[in-house]
């Protein structure tokens, strides 16, 4: 059986601009590098498209890739095009001038084309490209990525060219050279394709009580000094915590019920954690969607797919606590398991493949580059998290 490949579109190289019917003004840039991806996509048969003014490239002005923008047809956008900062306001008759006359053009701000790709695309993997001031702190470009709902980005920084960096929504980046950059980007993407995720649907709005619940809210509130404590210290230094997302700073906390699991709500601060900060997962999928019920503007955790399927598949596991960073000591599994982007039904196969069947009162995994996964047995979650808080906890 022949397994049909994803739909790639790369976009680079130049984009003019219109000025008046005969002067087009180009931004620098040949596209070289947009057309070695490209090469390397189809080399391991892809489907590619191509848009810009390079090798093999469908030439295309600012203003006609803003139109193309519409109408893609891909499963992932590589998006690095040299575009203009301003635009000039185009003449429908060629402009003139008497030697020594002044010209008075009016120009605006260029839209940021790549800002709305993903709301015209939701389904699409982004992987924008980044030319990083020098002192631009990683924190700043993963929250870039954020704002612009990419999967994956690549950024480098002024005044180092040869080096560029993939880098993922929790700050896990792979540093590589110009040469290298492609094939590691597409082996990076097609890894991210093989991700399993699922939308969800709310559907009502009441969220069952949980025996217990308190403990688990005591055991967030307890941990965040000391989580913070080794954020911010790796952050102020330079150092960033690779497995670690400042939008769910303190991991995900969820408990078992009958017919499903509550877990806490998606990004919620988990520094002022309360019982009303859950919600409701049903174990049942809908049109292979999560269901939830609770608040209906509010989402459950990114990871919920991941605690559905533990919970489904291995019936000792009565709470789940999952934390960005890596966890060292008793209990816990002595190998790391592979990283897979946040919320992909992947990592919980992992996870159930080496957990062990009997009930356990506590139960740890570490998955590289995103963090420690802490399955607990006991009705009574009370001893298994005063020990999960005895731990040592580290970055990386």
């Amino acid at each position: 059986m022949t397994v049909q490949k994803n739909k790639i579109c790369v976009i680079g190289g130049p984009f003019p601009q219109q000025v008046d019917p005969v002067l087009q003004l180009t931004p620098t840039g040949q596209g070289k590098l947009a057309a070695d991806i490209a090469n390397v996509f189809e080399e391991n048969e892809y489907t590619v498209e191509r848009l810009g003014n390079f090798d093999g490239g469908k030439p295309l002005t600012f203003d006609a890739l803003a139109d193309s923008l519409n109408t893609l047809d891909s499963d992932v956008v590589v998006f690095l095009p040299h575009l203009p900062n301003i635009l000039i306001e185009a003449s429908e008759t060629k402009i003139r001038a008497k030697e020594g006359e002044e010209l008075s053009l009016k120009i605006r701000p260029a839209p940021k084309l790549v800002a709305g790709i993903k709301k015209q695309h939701p389904q699409a993997l982004l992987v924008p490209f980044k030319l990083a001031d020098a002192d631009m702190s990683r924190v700043e470009i993963v929250r870039w990525m954020l704002e612009l709902h990419a999967g994956l980005a690549v950024y480098s920084r002024l005044g180092n060219s040869s080096q560029y960096f993939i880098i993922d929504a929790l700050a896990n980046e792979i540093p590589v050279s110009k040469n290298t950059l492609p094939a590691r980007l597409v082996q990076e993407i097609s890894h991210f394709l093989q991700a399993k995720r699922r939308r969800s649907i709310h559907k009502g709005d009441v969220v069952p009580e949980v025996p217990y619940l308190s403990d688990i809210v005591e055991f967030s509130r307890k941990m965040q000094p000391a989580f913070s404590q080794i954020i911010e210290r790796n952050v102020s230094s330079g150092r960033w915590p690779g497995n670690f997302s400042f939008r769910c700073t303190h991991g995900f906390l969820s408990s078992r019920v009958e017919n499903g699991f509550i877990i806490t709500k998606r990004n919620v601060d988990k520094t002022g954690l309360t019982e009303n900060d859950f919600v409701f997962v049903s174990l049942q999928l809908e049109n292979e969607a999560i269901v939830y019920s609770g608040s209906s503007n509010i989402k459950p955790s990114i990871d919920s797919p991941v605690h559905r399927l533990i919970y489904e598949q291995i019936p000792w596991v009565r709470s789940i606590v999952h934390g960005h960073l890596q966890a060292q000591g008793e209990s816990i599994y002595p190998h790391r398991l592979q990283r897979w982007p946040c919320g992909a039904e992947n990592e919980a196969h992992d996870i159930i493949a080496v957990a062990p069947q009997e009930k356990q009162d506590l139960w740890i995994a570490n998955v590289d580059g995103h963090g420690f996964v802490a399955l607990i047995g006991s009705d009574n979650p009370s001893e298994a998290l005063h020990r999960l808080s005895q731990l040592n906890y580290t970055k990386d």
